[in-house]
């Protein structure tokens, strides 16, 4: 790790981090730490950023909650750690960064685990995935000897194959416990109500991976293809600048508008079809290589706004019948027992 990197990094996103270290010092209040929240492009960990403040701030009002970015955790760990007692709870961003496709992250969590043996901590709704190797056997049993010593680790995973992993391969003590629920970003209401379309032209936005999470292929050609019959944008969650904590909101707002006003977007990322579905757009989604967007994607049957396909040659065939959902809808009301529910599991005991 190299720390003056991260220190540049922090100064960049998070200029008064001098000042939120001193709020901490001085609080006298029991706190929840909310530990590697992003600062780089992904505006999907953005978005679940700022869910989890939401989430938490509404059902536990009695603590105070400090957000501790990435990089500051990188840099102040150590003084951080000073500041924390027994009563405070300490959680984990919630996301894909469990396993060992980004073994960085993974030490992380696994640094934080050991590292408050005394404290309730909580992992929200999470994806993990370790390859089918040496490595990723190697990976997984260091996580898995370090979570099986804490005595109170509550684990949420946001879909089944993960939890179904966890319940598996993990002997969990005392007060620990994995439970499924459903990814942050679908916590709270819709950002921007969809609004009515003047333009008659259907607009298509196309979203795809092309990191070591990727599983599509000839997605060039496809994308080629739609444009002969329809307008297409080729949009991004991921962009190239990191977003500082105050530019984060209006980073978001921006990605939600261009998904809103599209009438249908096709995607191989998670977060694509959240953003898509959450400001009222229907999506026809193809899995990465965890399997992360099919499984979230259960959480969204019952809106009847999301079509599975399982290639890009699948997904063509049904983009007449998706640019016509009819009255396909997500609601924040179908997923709130399950939010409910997680916040009764961390507050338990």
């Amino acid at each position: 790790m190299n720390i003056v990197k991260e220190k540049v990094k922090l100064y960049l996103a998070y200029p008064s981090w001098h000042q939120e270290m001193n709020r901490i010092k001085q609080s006298n209040k029991p706190k929840i730490f909310l530990f590697g929240t992003p600062v780089h492009g992904n505006l999907g960990d953005h978005a679940i950023a700022e869910k989890e403040k939401k989430f938490l701030g509404r059902y536990f009002s009695e603590y105070e909650l400090f957000e501790i970015l990435m990089p500051l955790y990188h840099t102040e760990k150590r003084k951080i750690k000073q500041y924390v007692v027994p009563e405070d709870i300490i959680v984990v961003s919630g996301g894909g960064w469990m396993g060992n496709l980004w073994p960085e992250n993974e030490k992380v969590i696994r640094e934080i685990v050991a590292g408050y043996p005394k404290n309730k901590i909580v992992i929200l709704p999470q994806t993990i995935y370790y390859t089918k190797d040496i490595r990723g056997k190697a990976e997984f049993g260091a996580t898995k000897e370090i979570f099986e010593k804490h005595k109170d680790l509550r684990i949420f995973m946001r879909e089944e194959n993960s939890y179904l992993f966890i319940k598996e391969k993990l002997l969990l003590k005392g007060k620990s416990f994995v439970e499924l629920a459903p990814d942050m970003v679908l916590y709270g209401e819709r950002i921007m109500p969809k609004g009515i379309k003047h333009n008659k032209n259907k607009i298509i936005n196309v979203c795809f991976r092309d990191d070591c999470e990727a599983a599509q292929h000839h997605t060039k050609y496809f994308i080629r293809k739609l444009k002969e019959k329809f307008v297409v944008n080729t949009v991004t969650t991921v962009l190239k600048a990191p977003v500082a904590l105050c530019q984060r909101e209006n980073a978001l707002h921006c990605s939600w508008r261009e998904f809103r006003d599209a009438d249908l977007t096709i995607t191989d990322r998670l977060h694509a079809m959240l953003f898509s579905v959450i400001n009222g757009t229907p999506c026809i989604v193809m899995d990465n290589r965890t399997g992360k967007v099919f499984g979230v994607a259960k959480w969204l049957e019952s809106t009847g706004m999301v079509k599975q396909a399982v290639t890009v040659n699948q997904a063509a065939r049904y983009v007449i019948e998706c640019l016509s959902p009819g009255d396909a809808v997500f609601s924040e009301l179908q997923l709130l027992p399950y939010f409910e529910k997680m916040a009764e599991g961390i507050r338990k005991g």
